[in-house]
């Protein structure tokens, strides 16, 4: 009904348009962009076409136009014939580049420009970023650094984001010393990207620093405490969290619900999870989602009240997901119920029989239950989907510089002086372990 209205009022724009008598550039621009405003490309390419005079600003628009259609390559054919390229041109085409997944060309776009802004660097920097390619992301704000550019805030965003998905504690804290230097600590939004990076990389000192120093915090300053604690453990500090953001007048939704549940399920309290869970819509009108119910299935599994879990199961007003019955089947698992265990294994395998991770699960379980012959039936299965779990791996900073290590791993430039250490430290637990042997025999 409303595109249906939007539609009408485009047409009558249109009308108006026509009947002009005289059409300068800029009633032109105005009517491509509410086409290119209201999706309609191939009607905006058609004014663009008939328009007699082309403007920076008409070119500008209709490369905008087609990158938001998803039209990069057509977006891209107008930046190379377009006459006069300014800054708002170059930074269309390589955020249509970035958006396109075409990363490497957006970079070598990108150091052709004649001179970039800050929001030329902020996309560069964002498209990386949202590519996957975080270290890149940081180098490249650095760099921006070092031209001499004054990054704005949504660099500064980004490059939080990029820290955070390293989880790394060093960097982190150099990237947030750059904010004060730069006179953004106040920053609401800034300031939350600050709060989910050290919490990711479990600077919680740091994290409760931020928060505490903000001067207008948000709800979404609040459920990023809260789901960080939640998230590592710390069940008590989340609640704690919750009840303070209310008395601050800050009314919780359903992200500040998943967050308390999770830190009730961590910590095993039961009572306090189900009233939460019941508060949701008595008290605030929230209708809890499928990831609420995960949340207290979880909790109850964790709980050993596996009955209970399943009766919550079998309540549920959506459709059971995998996730659901994974979290049941980790509960038998834990508890050693094997007969609902063994149900909610074969739950998994009408869902998703091709997930490595659910059928080592229910490997798992039908071993338990001594099953062999459904544990041989499903190793056979993985072995022909060659289905693998990822492989696992430690990492950790030293001196600003990252080393990977995975089980049975040798490619490490010092594998050799590392295994001298930990033979050394083995020797000297036994040493250890032998003297406290003695002064328990005497």
């Amino acid at each position: 009904m409303v595109q249906h209205s939007l539609k009408k009022e485009v047409d009558r724009a249109r009308k108006i348009f026509d009947q002009m008598g005289r059409k300068d550039s800029v009633s032109w621009n105005v009517m491509i962009k509410c086409y290119i405003e209201n999706n309609r490309i191939f009607d905006a390419r058609e004014m663009f076409d008939k328009m007699p005079v082309r403007t920076s600003v008409t070119l500008n628009t209709m490369i905008m136009g087609y990158i938001k259609a998803g039209k990069t390559h057509i977006a891209l054919k107008l930046f190379t014939v377009m006459p006069d390229k300014d800054v708002v041109s170059w930074t269309a085409i390589v955020t249509g580049l970035c958006r396109s997944s075409q990363v490497d060309d957006a970079w070598h776009l990108f150091e052709q420009m004649p001179e970039a802004n800050s929001v030329s660097w902020s996309s560069i920097i964002s498209g990386f970023q949202q590519n996957g390619f975080v270290c890149e992301s940081l180098n490249v704000f650095k760099k921006m650094l070092v031209d001499g550019t004054q990054p704005n805030s949504h660099s500064f965003t980004i490059a939080l984001a990029a820290c955070a998905n390293l989880a790394l504690v060093s960097p982190s804290e150099q990237f947030y010393c750059q904010l004060f230097k730069r006179g953004f600590e106040g920053n609401t939004c800034i300031g939350n990207s600050a709060i989910s990076m050290f919490v990711k990389s479990g600077s919680f000192h740091n994290a409760r620093r931020v928060f505490v120093e903000l001067t207008k915090p948000d709800l979404v300053t609040w459920n990023s405490m809260i789901m960080g604690y939640a998230q590592h453990g710390y069940g008590v500090e989340a609640m704690m969290i919750f009840h303070q953001m209310q008395k601050a007048r800050f009314s919780p939704d359903d992200i500040s619900y998943m967050g308390v549940l999770h830190s009730c399920s961590h910590c095993g309290y039961v009572e306090e999870g189900k009233q939460y869970f019941r508060s949701m819509d008595m008290d605030y009108g929230i209708s809890p989602e499928p990831v609420h119910f995960a949340c207290m299935v979880d909790l109850f599994a964790r709980a050993g009240k596996l009955e209970e879990a399943y009766t919550f199961i079998k309540q549920m007003p959506f459709v059971r997901k995998p996730i659901i019955w994974r979290t049941l089947l980790n509960g038998c698992r834990i508890w050693g119920d094997l007969d609902l265990g063994v149900y909610a294994a074969e739950r998994i395998l009408e869902l998703e029989p091709n997930n490595s991770s659910a059928c080592s699960m229910v490997v798992d379980i039908f071993a338990l239950a001594g099953k062999w012959k459904e544990v041989a039936k499903m190793r056979r299965h993985m072995r022909q989907l060659e289905a693998r779990k990822e492989l696992g791996c430690s990492w950790m900073d030293v001196k600003g510089k990252t080393h990977l290590f995975t089980t049975g791993d040798g490619n490490h430039k010092e594998t050799d002086k590392i295994f001298k250490i930990i033979e050394l430290l083995a020797e000297d637990t036994d040493r250890y372990g032998s003297r406290l042997e003695g002064l328990d025999d005497s």
